[in-house]
């Protein structure tokens, strides 16, 4: 046996005779073979793991690295000190390596939804540190040291496992957020009042059964989220909170609208669903400000009228016989829902501006006339109510995109000739720019098809919204159409987020927070830009006289016939 040496390391050469050999001059000699046996513990060199490391809009120097299914910190990531922006999120690391101190010019720190239960002390040596996401771990505590990071504006721990916070948090001077909700938190230090700069205070979901006082002495919170605990009411020093834009008290034990709200003068969005709450009384209706409010899920049998500068209102599932919305003049999106009114709203048909109205579940018997004056009207609820007719005048309406009886009486319309409920139907239905998937399913320059049955009365066709060009005033503040329908998430908090991910950026880069806050784009594809129009004048030839009279009746039944499914979800 012999040794041969290549590129790849020492190779064993083995000689083996294999039988005699005559050459031509009649010498006999043994032939051999040399085969070569790679040995069991060799190894090529390692290549050198490529990391995809480039610079981000803002020019820091980016590593991202989710989605990647690590149990352990990169290691070699740590020989990367220049790097600004490091994100590890939706991983499984369970520990982070002291030496992340020598990343000295980290300005980002993205690690949430890991498996992280300790952080170490040398943290406090990335002094440039500025936004940290530590969301979704098994974080009982934080360094002792955490009030070194002076730069830090942005600290998310939610969902972790905080009892208290330290008091070491105070000296974060710079702090503009904080996100705690999902933990087990009771009290805050009362330090945290010298947060001076802190807009947005995150508080939901945790175990508050009052609210913690140094809260009421942050005077520069812009936004409160308390949705989630067990508060019976609030501090008289709330109203200690001038600057206050969003105040979200959902789901808690309020029986009555806290006096103190009344006092804050910014205030622009209220959420006060899945309480107890009972009557809105004449001295809470004038507010100043106020463009949105949720009081869905209540108690409430009576509501004041007032709110002149309201835009959103949601009074769903409650118990209200009537109500009023006739100081309402920029009034847009009306949902009164699951209650237990008999008649239109009173005044409803001075709200100009109305765009969305639902009122199904509620037992109104007819819908006037008058309601052809709300021509910007592009939804129309009117499903499981006690109607019998519904006036002609609605075909005048060219904005309503979506119209729902369903659940109803309804056999004829008003001031046509009585006749029963027709069997079928024949609707002509036209896009204005049809997308190469649902060509197949286009209608245009087609005969009309008949409806599946004429019982269906108008098919449940979902609208996709986008944000109305009359909330300017509130997109200017974070506002989007989807944070205000919600009622979930803050409203102004994710502002700079939208704005970051308005850009194109990979689907498998964005977290499970960033994509349900994207806003939403008007200018995505074809098939979301189409708008659904009726033609109600034309292209009927194959009608009977008797039925063009009902045409409007069959034509959600064919929208849900016709069009791609993926129209009829609602945008996501």
């Amino acid at each position: 046996m012999s040794k041969r040496t290549s590129r790849y390391g020492t190779w064993n050469t083995f000689t083996t005779k294999t039988g005699p050999y005559r050459k031509k001059d009649g010498s006999i000699v043994y032939r051999t073979r040399r085969p070569l046996v790679r040995p069991r513990h060799s190894a090529r060199p390692q290549q050198p793991t490529r990391y995809p490391v480039a610079k981000n809009q803002k020019g820091l120097l980016e590593l991202k690295l989710c989605h990647y299914h690590l149990c352990d910190f990169p290691k070699d990531v740590l020989n990367f000190t220049g790097i600004q922006h490091l994100d590890l999120s939706h991983n499984v690391i369970q520990e982070i390596p002291g030496a992340i101190g020598r990343m000295r010019r980290l300005k980002v720190l993205y690690l949430h939804d890991n498996k992280i239960s300790r952080l170490p002390e040398t943290l406090s040596n990335c002094i440039h540190l500025e936004d940290v996401n530590l969301t979704k771990n098994e974080l009982s505590s934080l360094p002792q040291n955490i009030g070194a990071l002076k730069a830090l504006q942005t600290l998310r721990l939610g969902e972790n496992r905080f009892e208290s916070l330290p008091h070491d948090v105070s000296l974060l001077g710079n702090l503009r957020c904080l996100d705690v909700h999902g933990n087990h938190l009771w009290y805050l230090p009362f330090a945290m009042s010298l947060l001076g700069k802190l807009h947005y205070l995150n508080l939901a979901d945790n175990k508050f059964e009052h609210l913690p006082l140094p809260v009421c002495h942050i005077v520069s919170l812009k936004a409160l989220q308390l949705r989630g605990n067990g508060l019976a009411n609030l501090p008289p020093d709330f109203d200690h909170l001038k600057h206050l834009k969003e105040v979200n008290l959902s789901f808690n034990k309020l029986q009555m609208i806290p006096s103190s709200i009344t006092n804050l003068p910014e205030l622009i969005y209220l959420n006060l669903a899945g309480n107890k709450i009972r009557h809105v009384s004449h001295h809470f209706a004038t507010f100043a400000k106020l463009k949105v409010m949720h009081l869905q899920g209540n108690e409430i049998e009576h509501f004041a009228e007032g709110f002149m500068h309201m835009r959103y209102l949601n009074v769903s599932e409650n118990r209200l016989y009537t109500l009023s919305v006739g100081r309402m003049k920029k009034l847009q999106h009306l949902n009164a829902s699951f209650n237990q009114l008999d008649n239109i709203p009173a005044g409803l048909f001075s709200c100009p501006k109305l765009e969305e109205l639902k009122l199904n579940g509620n037992k109104i018997q007819v819908v006037p006339h008058e309601i052809i004056q709300l021509q910007k009207l592009r939804v129309l609820d009117l499903s499981n109510n006690e109607l019998t007719c519904f006036p002609q005048v609605i075909d005048k309406m060219v904005k309503l995109d979506y119209f729902n009886v369903r659940g109803n009486f309804i056999k004829q319309r008003e001031g046509s000739p009585k006749q029963i409920w027709p069997q079928s139907f024949s609707v002509l239905v036209k896009k204005d720019k049809p997308s190469p998937r649902s060509v197949k399913t286009a209608v245009t320059n087609q005969k009309p098809k008949k409806a599946m049955s004429g019982n269906s009365h108008f098919a449940h066709k979902r609208p996709i919204y986008t944000q109305s060009q009359h909330l300017d005033e509130l997109l200017q503040n974070g506002f989007s159409l989807r944070h205000i329908q919600n009622g979930h998430d803050s409203v102004m908090h994710h502002y700079k987020l939208e704005e970051e991910l308005d850009r194109p950026v990979p689907k498998q880069m964005l977290d499970r927070q960033a994509v349900r806050l994207v806003p939403e784009r008007p200018d995505h594809s074809p098939r979301e830009k189409a708008k659904h129009k009726i033609d109600l004048q034309e292209d009927f030839a194959t009608l009977k006289p008797a039925d063009t009279d009902f045409q409007l009746l069959g034509i959600c039944n064919q929208v849900e016939m016709l069009l791609n499914k993926q129209l009829l979800q609602p945008a996501v």
